[in-house]
């Protein structure tokens, strides 16, 4: 499914009027001479069509107000804003055209019309519960922001209005506003309050949208693994073919966790991900050298921790076995106090050379300091037990390969990572994702990939039949997920204004990245899930997410991964080559 939303990168995610595109296929504003007005799309929920024209007729009373249209769909051109109006009847359960287009403003009218003595209590029901559904969708980056939304109510003085009004404000409306106009036309009735009221609607209107301040965009990628490394790659090609602009340079902030920092890492300093994905099947043309992610290696064992280990157990046992003949010793003894004697088997330092020496090439850096775009990476003090983000400010004299490596030392895997006096271990162990760190840098759109998920089973006894490794690894996935979800919708509920959009596996693919976080071996199933559910994730939220995209002066176009996917649907073993439209590997390369 092509996305039909087009928005013009050039007025500020206005929706396309006379816009086309040019030569090579860039977006061009239609407006001839001067600056054009902005395109607003406002959605209407009402009781009847009487109410939008009732309130177009107040904005015809206004001087400098111009309205064009007719039926459910009409114009008002006010100051510098051309106000797009769709009507729609408020349902309790239909959010449809909510979610068909990108609207800039809903509004919610609860005025009774002229000859009515009052509303109706059906419709205040109907409303309320429209609210209602609005506030409580099931995924939360669905969820209309309540702050660009207004409610115009009546300006009687009873109970009910002051009762509806405050009942409005405690959601968290973005405006509510009074009619003291009274019904046009009615004898006695105030013209001039008239026309008072649809000049206090357009200001309110005009103020509530230029309101918004564009803020930075972000990307936050979380930990995982291997496998989680692998969908990662997936989920940002697939991005980086629906950006016009590549995710090497569409973000103003990159935050990385663990695997999540490798690429997050890489990215910062203008590698593509066609570059990242080129090196693991060694495919020529790109700057990463190809690379070897085989974890059973001499160079990744961590021999000094070993020998250390081998030190301590020796004089253990040499106490243990002056304990036996003093009488002291028990077999439950030997077993409580050997468990500091196993240490991890693997140090990441090897890895931390490679990305040392990617970090050293031109154009490119391994201080946090010299990066043209800002990275943070989230690490974890593993004696105090505290999230620690290198790059920030006096965090950010670490090379950031070393501050990669501390944030991808996951015990008992990886041993811990020593920087300056202080050991820090994987940042998923305080820290599921960074994106509240995004938000008070700045960033109001903010991208977050997650691959530490658990995997559903609809049959009951699936794990419990499963060994004891899988049901950690699901455990560890589990409360890394619901500590994410938890923090991420009460964030967004608290910051109207920012804008998320996350990409998790499929259940299907959790299934394949559950069976060892630390396999090597199937990238290319991995990349093919994460690119697909992810095209289908970003056709599901294209209608709000090509405004968001475009506020920040980006393009979401989805033709070109449309092509990939059918690509990738017609082979059961996808290739590099498989993850461009004709099968010809072109791979983006830095402007």
């Amino acid at each position: 499914m092509t996305s039909k939303i087009r928005l013009c990168p050039y007025r500020c995610g206005d929706m396309l009027g006379e816009c086309s595109r040019d030569e090579h296929g860039k977006l061009v504003c239609g407006a001839v001479g001067g600056r054009p007005p902005f395109v607003k799309s406002v959605l209407l929920y009402a009781p009847s069509r009487e109410h939008l024209q009732d309130l177009i007729d107040a904005f015809r009373r206004v001087s400098g107000c111009t309205v064009s249209g007719e039926g459910d769909r009409v114009s008002a051109r006010y100051r510098d804003m051309i106000l797009r109006f769709t009507f729609e009847e408020a349902s309790c359960t239909d959010l449809q055209r909510l979610h068909d287009s990108y609207f800039n403003m809903v509004v919610v009218d609860l005025r009774p019309l002229c000859g009515r003595d009052e509303l109706g209590e059906e419709y205040l029901r109907r409303a309320g519960c429209l609210l209602e559904a609005m506030d409580g969708v099931e995924d939360i980056e669905t969820r209309y922001g309540f702050h660009r939304l207004m409610a115009l109510v009546s300006a009687r003085d009873d109970d009910r209005a002051d009762r509806t009004i405050a009942e409005l404000a405690s959601k968290g409306l973005g405006r509510v506003v009074r009619d003291r106009s009274g019904c046009g036309g009615e004898a006695g009735v105030d013209e001039g309050k008239r026309g008072a009221f649809g000049r206090l609607v357009l200001d309110e209107m005009v103020a509530l949208m230029l309101r918004r301040k564009v803020g930075r965009q972000a990307l936050c990628a979380s930990g995982g693994g291997i496998t989680g490394l692998y969908f990662e790659m997936g989920v940002l090609k697939c991005l980086d073919d629906c950006l016009d602009k590549g995710v090497h340079e569409a973000f103003d902030l990159y935050y990385g966790i663990s695997a999540g920092a490798i690429l997050t890492g890489m990215l910062a300093n203008g590698y593509t991900i066609d570059e990242c994905m080129a090196a693991f099947v060694g495919h020529e043309g790109g700057r990463v050298p190809p690379l070897d992610l085989t974890l059973f290696r001499t160079a990744h064992l961590d021999l000094a921790g070993v020998r250390t280990r081998m030190r301590d157990a020796l004089r253990y046992l040499r106490g243990q076995v002056s304990g036996r003949r003093a009488g002291k010793l028990s077999a439950q003894t030997l077993v409580l106090q050997s468990g500091d004697l196993v240490g991890p088997p693997l140090q990441g330092a090897e890895f931390q050379r490679i990305l040392h020496k990617l970090f050293s090439r031109p154009g490119t850096t391994d201080d946090f300091r010299r990066l043209r775009r800002p990275l943070y990476v989230g690490a974890t003090d593993q004696d105090r037990r505290t999230h620690v983000l290198f790059g920030d400010a006096g965090h950010d004299e670490v090379p950031i390969s070393l501050a990669i490596q501390a944030s991808f030392s996951l015990n008992p895997a990886f041993a811990s990572t020593r920087i300056g006096e202080r050991y820090y271990e994987d940042g998923a162990v305080t820290q599921t994702s960074n994106f509240g760190d995004a938000i008070r840098k700045g960033a109001d759109l903010i991208f977050v990939i997650d691959p530490l998920v658990p995997y559903v089973s609809k049959h009951p006894g699936f794990a419990h039949r499963r060994g004891m490794l899988y049901n950690v690894d699901q455990n560890i996935r589990t409360l890394s997920y619901t500590r994410f979800e938890q923090y991420r919708n009460a964030t967004l509920r608290r910051h109207e204004q920012v804008s998320t959009y996350t990409f998790l596996p499929a259940n299907r693919l959790r299934g394949l990245m559950s069976v060892n976080a630390l396999d090597h071996r199937p990238f290319a199933a991995l990349w093919r899930g994460a690119y697909l559910s992810t095209l289908q994730r970003i056709q599901v939220l294209q209608y709000r997410m090509c405004g968001d995209v475009a506020l920040h002066g980006n393009v979401l176009d989805t033709r070109k991964a449309e092509q990939v996917a059918a690509r990738l649907r017609g082979t059961e073993r996808p290739s590099f080559e498989d993850f461009f439209p004709d099968g010809r590997v072109a791979m983006r390369v830095p402007r």
